[in-house]
Order: structure tokens, then C-alpha cells, then sequence
């Protein structure tokens, strides 16, 4: 099963990816002798929306979970989406927004789903506001990518500025798989 076998690859690309980026804030603390700072600790949890003509949403599956845990929210996300394999079918894109992402990189709320310019929210699940890509500082362009290219693609994440959020962009292919992704990331107050 084909599905199988890229989602147990998704797996492992985001934990070696955020494993990396885990131990980052260590290295810089201890090279520097400073502090990461304590506001990073407060960061917002609603996502300001962006005044844009065609505004992109994303809802999706929530949750607030250690970035170890990242692996086991993508089954979840899939496990959902078995039930209703024509939705499936119907999308050619999946957003992953990192989110609320902890001083130290241990823990985010992360939020997986398919974009889309409504803005009618149901209520069981949250409606985030997606940025535009121009905000944001490109750390890994669209294509295919390894694993390594995608790890390496995390550790250009500048650790010393307050990250409001991380965002990949999935295009799909005709299974709904994964085929192509970029990456971005945006820092608080235009860092």
C-alpha cells in the first residue's frame, strides 16, 4: 500500500526534521552563554489574518503535542481521511502549520488540513489564516526532496529570532500522496 509507505516516510522526515530543530536552541544557549529569551515562552495563539484579497484558511486536525509526537498526528490526519477517500481524491494541496511552538522547540500546537479561501468555520475545529508566502523566508523551494535536504531545510531556521510559525506547503499527487513540498518560516514583529 502505497499510502502506507509514504506516510511512514512523512514519519520519519518530520521526527529526524524536528529532532534537528530540538536540539538547536541547547547549541545556541550554550555558544552564546545566553538565555533563549522568556517572551518567546508567551507567543500568541491566535494567528492575526493578513488583509488580502484572496485569503487563504486552513482547517484541519489540531492538536498540542511535542514535536516528537509530530509522526503520530500525520496517522491521525490520514487515519481520518480513509473514511472519505473522494475528499481525498478532490485536493492536490495539504498545509502543515507549526504553531504556538515552545521556547525550547519541544512542543507546538501543529494543524494539518486542506487550504481554502471560505472562511466559514466548523466549530469543532480551529480556522487558522495562512500568510502569504512573501511573508514568510523561504527555507526549502518547491520539488521533490530527500530527507536529508529537508533536515538540512529545518536547521535554516534562525534560532536566535521569535518564530511565530512554520509552514509547509504538500502538493499532492493523483493518490493524494505527497509529491512535492516547500518551506517557510515566519518570524514575530518582521524579524
Amino acid at each position: 500500500m502505497k499510502l502506507l509507505a509514504s506516510l511512514l516516510t512523512t514519519v520519519g522526515i518530520t521526527g529526524a526534521v524536528w529532532g534537528a530543530l530540538h536540539i538547536q536552541p541547547a547549541i545556541a544557549d550554550a555558544s552564546n552563554g545566553q538565555p533563549i529569551a522568556e517572551s518567546s515562552k508567551k507567543q500568541s495563539s491566535e494567528v492575526k489574518p493578513l488583509a488580502a484579497a484572496n485569503t487563504t484558511y486552513l482547517q484541519g486536525l489540531s492538536k498540542t503535542i511535542p514535536l516528537g509526537d509530530v509522526p503520530e498526528l500525520w496517522v491521525d490526519f490520514y487515519q481520518n481521511l480513509e473514511a472519505n477517500d473522494e475528499k481525498i481524491a478532490q485536493q492536490q494541496k495539504v498545509i502543515v502549520v507549526y504553531h504556538e511552538i515552545s521556547s525550547d522547540f519541544s512542543e507546538a500546537t501543529i494543524t494539518i488540513g486542506f487550504p481554502t479561501e471560505q472562511s466559514t468555520s466548523n466549530k469543532n475545529k480551529p480556522l487558522i489564516n495562512i500568510p502569504s508566502k512573501a511573508g514568510g523566508t523561504l527555507l526549502l523551494s518547491k520539488g521533490e526532496h530527500t530527507e536529508q535536504e529537508l533536515a538540512l531545510a529545518w536547521e535554516g531556521i534562525a534560532i536566535l529570532k521569535e518564530v511565530d510559525m512554520v509552514i509547509e506547503h504538500h502538493q499532492l499527487n493523483q493518490h493524494g500522496l505527497p509529491d512535492s513540498s516547500e518551506l517557510y518560516v515566519y518570524y514575530k514583529n518582521g524579524q
